[in-house]
């Protein structure tokens, strides 16, 4: 990896970021156009700082740390902040929330019992965030006059709640798996 931590890839992470309140307040104000847009132009630019960190040999530990950051508080504030502006049911924001605490809380056990955590994302987890970040896209737009998906969101909002379930259970599956194999691995520590 790379040591250079200003870097192109870190800063578009960096602005993705700084977008996050931005994000917010457009929701909070109710100006629906902007902040479709912008949340559009984060959710987007967090593919393309990955791509150009590959591509340009810039990854760097302080990027990936950053960049999980960035998509976690962009989902998360946008998702709560519509929730409570009544565009999406609390049901669907309890599931994301739920599925968030369980993977946190089964890293920082995993954690505990290891002493290290590697965390890798699976397809499916990935394949989550961008049903997730979808759906939020599709509701600011809807917001905003965009497009009409009165009739879509109720089957929208089932599918992200269905892929949160699902994610959410493959993760508990591999943290307990790996804290199976560790204990396996590790020997018994005196009393």
């Amino acid at each position: 990896m790379s040591e250079r931590i200003l870097n192109l890839p870190n800063v578009i992470t960096l602005l993705r970021i700084a977008a996050v309140p931005v994000v917010g307040w457009l929701i909070l104000q109710q100006r629906w156009e902007a902040a479709c847009w912008l949340f559009l132009a984060a959710a987007l630019s967090d593919g393309i700082d990955g791509l150009l960190a590959r591509w340009l040999n810039q990854m760097t530990q302080l990027g990936a740390a950053l960049d999980s950051v960035a998509d976690k508080a962009l989902g998360l504030v946008t998702l709560v902040m519509l929730t409570l502006e009544e565009a999406i049911p609390m049901w669907v924001t309890l599931a994301i929330l739920l599925r968030a605490t369980v993977i946190a809380l089964g890293a920082l056990s995993y954690r505990g019992l290891a002493g290290h955590l590697e965390f890798h994302p699976t397809w499916l987890g990935k394949t989550h965030i961008f049903v997730e970040f979808t759906l939020l896209t599709l509701v600011l737009a809807d917001l905003a006059g965009l497009l009409d998906l009165t009739a879509w969101l109720q089957p929208l909002f089932a599918v992200v709640l269905v892929m949160a379930a699902v994610s959410g259970v493959q993760y508990v599956w591999i943290w307990s798996a790996k804290a199976r194999r560790e204990r396996i691995a590790s020997p018994l520590k005196p009393h």
